[in-house]
């Protein structure tokens, strides 16, 4: 086992530059300057695993702006690095892989008219370089591997894991140790299905009601011919391609003149082996309603990510003893109009202000902390959670049964239904074919540069990985992976986004250079037998424009 290096002290860790981490350094280092205490402000750490700021980070986005209440004044908001706001919006039910149904207006809740539309990756820069003015200091290229404890249990920092391993974990000529970095608080801002987030909660007993349910979102970038009356205008849909248990929509954002966003969502409790949500993508591109939108345009890049759709009965408890959980860690997402930026960068400001407090007080009990939480619940984030708390369960169900109890919690303002709708955990939904029944397949989808192939859409996300390295996807029962590929025709080399991995030989090979770090491998295997730890800092997808 190799020796750290010299520990790097420090009073606030932030694992993780998304927004809500970068949102929690940012107000926790305004409210110290506010309070005008004698202390000296906390010295905050941010923590991030890929080579630059927002090269890990993906949505659609258009960007609800009660983000940036309380936390950005008037003038950073209007240098807010964004190309257009919402002129027109439309709502869309695919009926089928032709017909299409558009909705004569849109639902209220889906509302979005002057809003920004930008790119999450700017913003994500934008907000790293206020926190960059205010004293934080940020660290790319380190992934956090592992928590340090004291005697008592409690969290007291993180390990990073070590650099230069070849594939055997022998050092090579540019090893570096692992990384110790202590704090007398740490945030976890890893996004959905983290690494540490995963397992503090499981640790300290933080679990919600109800296990968290994810989406597969799948995005592009196209580049479209020059055309300025296009700019603004947005379209949502639901239905085709998704069958009639599945929660799945698609989005176009027109961002510029020149540049359209385009994406698609699945949920993850499906239940059919033979679903691959890369082709369910490119089958969505195709539906007339979609393909006019973007004629005559080109993929130029892409990305995916799992989105928490489990709703306020799957949100865990987001504070213990010198520990928070910020935005979708913490399954902070409105499930039905599938917005969580404003949330985690919300759950961030309320962090920062109980960091804040609690830096003054010299204390970071979990009864401290708790202020977070609190100030959480009787917030507008939480109203919204209370709203939609069952919209996403039923549509396991069927969509019809979905349609209706969205309608009613959103009707209600969410006391119907009264009762917690209940989901299996996403792993648990697939079901193996009927005996003697081959597993059904849909014609594929053409390849076109409007339409690339699942290889070529990887090579767009820029993603790197030293293929000289330990494997950081971890099959943890190769009897039980032969197992599931005899129940169920190896999932795996359908449900990736990435074509990560294949079978060869009737056992699955792993192509770890090509992983997106979506999670999508270790929530849907149906045995839970697929673990995603850090590669080594700085390795993964290289998101630029999404």
């Amino acid at each position: 086992m190799t020796r750290p290096s010299e520990p790097l002290q420090t009073d606030i860790l932030c694992v993780g530059a998304g927004v809500a981490s970068l949102s929690t350094a940012l107000a926790l280092l305004r409210a110290h300057k506010k309070s005008g205490g004698d202390r000296l402000a906390p010295r905050v750490v941010i923590l991030e695993k890929s080579r630059a700021i927002g090269n890990h980070v993906l949505s659609g986005s258009v960007i609800d702006p009660s983000a940036f209440d309380g936390l950005l004044d008037e003038e950073e908001i209007r240098r807010l690095p964004y190309e257009a706001s919402v002129t027109s919006e439309a709502f869309c039910f695919l009926l089928d892989a032709r017909r299409s149904f558009s909705i004569p207006w849109v639902p209220k809740m889906m509302r979005a008219h002057g809003y920004p539309i930008g790119s999450l990756t700017k913003l994500t820069r934008y907000l790293a370089m206020l926190c960059e003015a205010q004293g934080a200091e940020i660290y790319c290229g380190f992934a956090a591997a592992e928590w340090i404890e004291d005697e008592s249990g409690r969290i007291t920092g993180v390990r990073t894991g070590p650099r230069g391993l070849d594939r055997e974990a022998k050092p090579k000529s540019n090893f570096a140790p692992p990384e110790e970095i202590h704090a007398r608080a740490v945030v976890l801002g890893e996004g959905a299905c983290g690494h540490l987030t995963e397992r503090l909660i499981d640790r300290c007993k933080l679990h919600a009601r109800r296990p968290q349910s994810y989406a597969l979102g799948i995005k592009e970038v196209i580049e479209m011919p020059d055309d300025p009356d296009r700019a603004g205008g947005i379209l949502h849909t639901f239905g085709h391609p998704a069958d009639t248990r599945t929660y799945g929509g698609g989005f176009i954002y027109h961002v510029s003149a020149t540049q359209t966003m385009l994406g698609y969502a699945y949920g993850l409790d499906y239940s059919r082996p033979e679903t691959d949500p890369h082709e369910l993508f490119r089958r969505f591109k195709t539906h007339p309603a979609i393909a006019r939108q973007i004629e005559g345009g080109k993929a130029v890049a892409y990305g995916a990510k799992v989105i928490p759709e489990g709703g306020l009965f799957s949100v865990p408890e987001l504070a213990t003893d010198g520990a928070l959980i910020v935005g979708d860690g913490g399954g902070l997402l409105d499930s039905l109009r599938i917005k969580g930026i404003h949330m985690a960068m919300q759950s961030g400001r309320f962090a920062g202000e109980a960091l804040a407090a609690a830096w003054l007080a010299d204390d970071f009990s979990r009864d401290r902390l708790s202020a977070y939480g609190k100030a959480l619940r009787a917030s507008p984030v939480w109203t919204q959670l209370e709203r939609v708390r069952n919209v996403r369960a039923p549509f396991s169900k069927h969509t019809v049964f979905g349609l209706a109890a969205a309608g009613a919690a959103w009707a209600t303002r969410g006391a119907l239904p009264w009762w917690m709708v209940r989901m299996e955990p996403d792993h648990a939904a697939m079901r193996p074919p009927r005996p003697g029944r081959a597993l059904r397949t849909e014609a594929t989808v053409e390849t076109t540069p409007l339409n690339p192939d699942r290889l070529t859409d990887v090579f767009m996300s820029g993603t790197i990985h030293d293929e000289d390295q330990p494997c950081h996807l971890h099959i943890l029962d190769r009897k039980t992976c032969e197992e599931c590929i005899e129940r169920f025709d190896a999932p795996c080399q359908r449900f990736c986004p990435a074509e990560v991995y294949r079978l060869e030989d009737g056992h699955i090979h792993i192509d770890f250079s090509n992983c997106l770090h979506c999670k999508t491998c270790q929530i849907k295997d149906p045995y839970a037998n697929i673990e995603w730890t850090p590669p080594q800092g700085g390795d993964g997808p290289r998101y630029t424009r999404m």
